[in-house]
């Protein structure tokens, strides 16, 4: 995804009084007749998909929940929502990013972890054939947890020293010592030894250097991860080797966490990059790489089966780690941390372990913004939070004025409209419950859904 020139300075976006009457009771219907639009695709990010493919489409179809379309609801159409999982950076593509064609007459839904800033939006914006302000609205749906996957060298398991320890076999990670990691100051897997973290085995051997594997795409997932990364060194700066292979002297993680530079990263990493798109493909890259660690969604890092057995024995080479969540303290000893799942490193699925999260814009200051139509590409977490601290929003784009765009029709709009009622649905059988339902995924914060569905049902044709 890359930045762009803002070409017209975005006015702000006013909600009418009638949208928000709408919105006092969850499902209330749009002006199109609710079930009557068309067949639509949404595509876009990786995290997204199992909520997307097992959760919602087919949620959508079968629900008895009023904001559904089962047959027997509004018109009693059933519209279909097929998924093409691309990535983040794909999906914004198909809106018209990096030189690429406008085929929002296609693609009626974009799905991203990684919310357009200003001048993205604007280059969304600029294919509008009739001027129209703050068109494009970015819709949270929900929170995933960034899991940290580890496969350690061949022969190794590891311990720690905490006492009472819910994580045997696993290292711990405290924040500093994983911005070190991916920075490339800390090379080894030996330089890994806070609270008693160490490697053992009768052929292990801890000096071996650690292999930091990431995304081969343009990534939402990596978006959050750099976002994070930013809070605990927001300052420091570093040469950057991208994509392509040049170079950059000296940028910070918030500058390479976004737009095109969000596949670039520190040189000193000497990263390697998975070889297909995806966050399970990044996953299966350090399953099959000992000595490895990478970074991926919950819900893919637990759908590869090779992180999730706890226990003694061989399989302790692979795991995700707790990660420090009281902030950056690095006293012996002080340090607390939490695992991104609410039920640890076993096999059955669970929550991501975002409940409660504290987002703000990674300066201290309270999110969410104002509107959907606003730019929400600076929310990032906190590194002090009561759960899990990798957490993150992921979003639908929707458009506010669908007519304004070439090759758009009323009833993907109508369908759009529709699917996202659905997916911000607290009531029984709504999207919201059941994402809740242990996929991997944790629902939107409540103060947000008013918000989101705000947004959702603007949009219009």
């Amino acid at each position: 995804m890359g930045l762009f020139s803002v070409r017209r300075t975005a006015s702000a976006c006013v909600i009418s009084a009638a949208a928000v009457a709408a919105l006092a009771a969850p499902g209330a219907a749009s002006a199109a007749t609710q079930c009557s639009g068309s067949n639509i695709i949404a595509a876009g990010s990786t995290l997204q998909k199992l909520a997307q493919v097992s959760v919602w489409d087919p949620g959508f179809h079968t629900s008895a929940n009023a904001t559904a379309c089962n047959g027997s609801q509004g018109s009693k159409g059933e519209p279909t929502i097929s998924y093409e999982s691309i990535g983040s950076g794909a999906g914004l593509e198909d809106w018209g990013f990096n030189s690429h064609a406008f085929e929002a007459g296609r693609v009626a839904v974009v799905a991203t972890d990684e919310p357009v800033n200003l001048a993205q939006k604007a280059e969304i914006e600029k294919n509008e054939t009739t001027k129209v302000a703050n068109s494009v609205q970015s819709i949270p749906v929900l929170q995933a947890s960034v899991a940290i996957i580890v496969n350690l060298p061949s022969g190794c398991t590891a311990s720690n020293g905490i006492k009472k320890n819910p994580w045997p076999g696993r290292l711990v990670i405290e924040n500093e010592t994983l911005q070190k990691i991916w920075v490339g100051s800390i090379t080894k897997w030996s330089e890994i030894k806070e609270e008693g973290d160490k490697l053992t085995g009768a052929t292990c051997n801890p000096e071996t250097p650690i292999t930091r594997v990431v995304r081969l795409d343009g990534s939402g997932t990596t978006h959050v991860f750099k976002k994070y990364l930013t809070l605990i060194n927001g300052t420091g700066t570093f040469e950057v080797e991208k994509l392509n292979g040049e170079t950059v002297t000296s940028e910070t993680w918030n500058e390479i966490s976004e737009g095109a530079e969000n596949t670039s990263w520190p040189a000193a990493d000497h990263v390697v990059r998975s070889t297909k798109t995806g966050g399970g493909a990044l996953v299966s890259k350090v399953a099959e790489t000992p000595g490895s660690i990478g970074y991926a969604n919950l819900a893919d890092a637990r759908a590869n089966g090779g992180f999730s057995a706890a226990g003694s024995g061989p399989e302790t080479a692979k795991f995700w780690a707790p990660i420090q969540n009281n902030g950056l303290t690095v006293v012996a000893g002080k340090a607390k941390f939490a695992d991104p799942s609410t039920d640890g490193d076993t096999e059955p699925l669970a929550k991501a372990n975002c409940e409660s999260t504290s987002y703000t814009n990674g300066k201290g200051q309270k999110f969410p913004p104002k509107l959907t139509a606003d730019a929400w590409n600076s929310v990032t977490t906190s590194t002090k939070e009561k759960k899990y601290a990798i957490c993150g929003l992921t979003y639908d784009m929707v458009l506010s004025k669908y007519s304004a765009y070439p090759g758009t029709s009323e009833g993907e709009a109508t369908t759009a409209e529709n699917f996202l009622t659905y997916v911000l649905e607290t009531g029984l059988g709504g999207g919201q419950v059941a994402i809740g339902e242990n996929h991997d995924y944790e629902p939107l914060p409540t103060k947000l859904l008013k918000e989101a569905r705000a947004g959702a049902a603007l949009a219009k044709f």
